[in-house]
């Protein structure tokens, strides 16, 4: 705020508020006899439908959109065929694997089983005691069992004639989730995202799954110095059956990939929430207002990630904010966006209790 108020010469204050009734509240205070709405506000994706409908967005000019965000940042500010926001930051899935445990990212599940049936423990992999974690009690981790088979909304989200899932696949898909529960011994009742990242942190896991902050978390601990010694060297078995030792070295210790698939057969689908920032139509100071928030998701956001583990969604970055970064992209731009119709609002609580009963 004191950057953007030096550079465009006006005051920009900031205001935490609550997420209970955040459009209505926004709406409310915005239509008063003395307007005391604020002049732009953090939108998700999910609320854009709720915010259009209240009056509180405007289309933006997006000519110039395509060269700051992907395609699909734009589909996931668009409503009713207009560009309604400027995307901010995103949320999405990816697969981690640790480098010393693994040479690269299995395209499925079922080869995740693989490594794990083949599984031989070493010096280099004394830590590990978990082959693969998720949060299981997660409905936005777990909505990649569905996903592949699953259009909520078309290409921009709002669509209700686009709302479908293919059941038959689906069925499938939810009969390979509840095989994994003889696999992975994971507690839909005690697991937690913090735990699921500590446990890769600590050496412990071969493969998880891990959201934004999670690898925020990663990749602050690995900027402090505080994850585990591995060993510099291991040997391995050359093709004439030769005893040969190799250097060990990876820095960092982790890679990332998009979501695997669940088999050769069975496609995933992530899903992905994109905050974006709105100009409230209801401000005098419109013009202001849309250069701060051009100035906050695309001129000065270089640093958000290090300031609050978020990920921008703005692609014309100087340089990467995390060594993840090409795979959330790559995992962002594959994934379903939350969708904007709001009779969809309530479907999560429901998943989420259907997808802990077939876990179960």
């Amino acid at each position: 705020a004191e950057a953007a108020a030096a550079q465009y010469g006006v005051q920009v204050e900031t205001e935490l508020v609550s997420e209970v009734d955040y459009i209505e509240n926004i709406s409310e205070r915005s239509v008063a006899e003395t307007m005391t709405g604020p002049d732009l506000y953090v939108l998700g994706s999910s609320q854009m439908e709720k915010a259009a409908l209240a009056g509180l967005t405007d289309q933006l000019d997006d000519k110039q959109m395509a060269d700051t965000y992907s395609e699909k940042a734009v589909h996931a500010v668009t409503y009713d065929g207009k560009v309604m926001a400027y995307p901010f930051y995103v949320e999405t899935s990816v697969l981690l694997y640790n480098r010393y445990y693994a040479d690269e990212a299995p395209a499925t599940i079922d080869a995740i089983l693989d490594y794990s049936e083949n599984y031989e423990a070493s010096e280099v992999t004394a830590k590990v005691e978990n082959m693969f974690e998720w949060n299981v009690a997660d409905v936005i981790e777990n909505y990649m069992f569905l996903g592949g088979y699953t259009d909520l909304g078309g290409e921009d989200g709002d669509d209700k004639s686009q709302v479908s899932m293919d059941l038959d696949k689906a069925v499938e898909c939810m009969m390979y989730y509840q095989s994994l529960n003889s696999f992975f011994a994971l507690d839909a009742d005690t697991i937690t995202s913090d735990e699921i990242i500590q446990d890769f942190i600590d050496g412990k896991t071969v493969f998880a799954i891990a959201n934004a902050s999670m690898i925020g978390k990663l990749d602050e601990t690995i900027e402090n110095g505080e994850i585990p010694e591995y060993p510099t060297e291991r040997t391995v078995t050359d093709e004439n059956g030769e005893e040969q030792t190799e250097e060990l070295n990876f820095d960092p210790f982790y890679a990332a990939a998009p979501l695997p698939d669940l088999t050769n057969d069975l496609e995933t689908g992530g899903l992905s929430v994109t905050n974006a920032i709105a100009v409230n139509p209801y401000s005098v100071n419109r013009a202001a207002a849309a250069a701060i928030a051009r100035y906050l998701t695309e001129k000065n956001v270089g640093n958000l990630y290090e300031m609050t583990s978020k990920i921008p969604a703005c692609q014309s970055l100087a340089e990467a904010p995390t060594p993840a970064w090409d795979a959330v992209s790559e995992a962002y731009d594959k994934a379903a966006e939350v969708p904007k119709i709001m009779e969809l609002s309530d479907m999560w609580l429901h998943l989420e209790a259907t997808m802990a009963d077939v876990w179960r």
